[in-house]
């Protein structure tokens, strides 16, 4: 651990620190680029729905799909999405160790909302080019139809029947992991708690993002026990996983970590106000100048 972080000890709040880029202006673009191309979509909707009826709304669904998919990516992707504190960081009470702040995660709502928007399209697709006759139109929407419903009622069965789920918690004794499996019938639930002593230090390491072609490093915090005696496993959170701003999840554990007195505050019902990252053009800057100190130290 770096002279940075223990320079946290004794203030009366966490120190945001930029420790990962908190803001990427690539799919930052992206996002503006998608918006706009919605708006314009809108604009014309009406005059082109009125001069083609069916085919143009059936044009302008696939448009819009094809432009709200990468939209829905690129918000949790550009940091963005970080401007505006979650309503999902509340307080929370877990059997046996009590009250809390929740750290959630991102889950699958945009596979799922995207997903339904795709079956959407492909259903109004057959109804308007469902013909007696022969077309090509038809036969691509039968065979749209034929693949895509039974894929759908695979997904959303299976996102029922095979469940993973992973919650974190801060709590006054620790960090809190909830892990929620379903395999069909058979349902586990195990919890994991370290203690705030017991943290021997908070590892930083990033991994490739899959999601891009290119290489992106995304945030890990690893938390190791001090405590070389327990059979239980190293815990990871998964920062980039969150519904929080990754520097600002990390200044919190450090806080708590270094000042035993702070982490009362964990239970308090305002606690979620310790991981409100500071504003949007405040991490630009940082990451600003995080980019031209890594230059000219490569310069050197």
């Amino acid at each position: 651990m770096d002279a940075a972080m223990t320079d946290r000890e004794y203030t009366g709040a966490p120190v945001w620190v930029r420790r990962w880029r908190s803001v990427h202006l690539g799919w930052l673009a992206v996002v503006f680029g998608s918006c706009t191309v919605v708006v314009g979509l809108l604009v014309v909707a009406v005059p082109v729905i009125a001069r083609t009826g069916a085919e143009g709304l059936l044009t302008l669904s696939w448009l819009a799909f094809f432009v709200l998919l990468p939209l829905g990516m690129a918000v949790p992707m550009s940091g963005i999405g970080a401007a505006r504190l979650s309503r999902f960081v509340r307080r929370v009470d877990v059997a046996g160790v009590g009250a809390g702040l929740s750290v959630p995660g991102r889950g699958d709502f945009v596979a799922r909302a995207g997903l339904l928007a795709f079956a959407s399209v492909v259903g109004l697709s057959y109804f308007v080019f469902r013909d007696d006759g022969p077309d090509p139109r038809q036969e691509m929407a039968e065979l749209l139809t034929a693949i895509g419903a039974p894929a759908c009622l695979a997904w959303f069965v299976l996102g029922f029947v095979i469940v993973n789920r992973t919650r974190i918690s801060l709590h006054p004794e620790g960090v809190v992991q909830q892990t929620y499996r379903r395999r069909g019938w058979k349902v586990t639930n195990d919890v994991t708690v370290v203690r705030w002593s017991d943290i021997a230090d908070l590892r930083l390491e990033e991994h490739p993002n899959p999601a891009v072609p290119h290489r992106g490093d995304l945030p890990v915090i690893r938390v190791p026990r001090r405590s070389s005696e327990t059979d239980e496993p190293e815990l990871v959170i998964m920062a980039c996983e969150k519904k929080v701003e990754p520097n600002s999840l990390l200044a919190l554990l450090l806080w708590c970590r270094d000042n035993p007195w702070a982490r009362a505050q964990l239970g308090h019902d305002d606690a979620r106000e310790l991981l409100r990252p500071p504003r949007l053009r405040e991490r630009i800057r940082a990451d600003r100048a995080a980019s031209t100190s890594g230059e000219r130290n490569a310069v050197r």
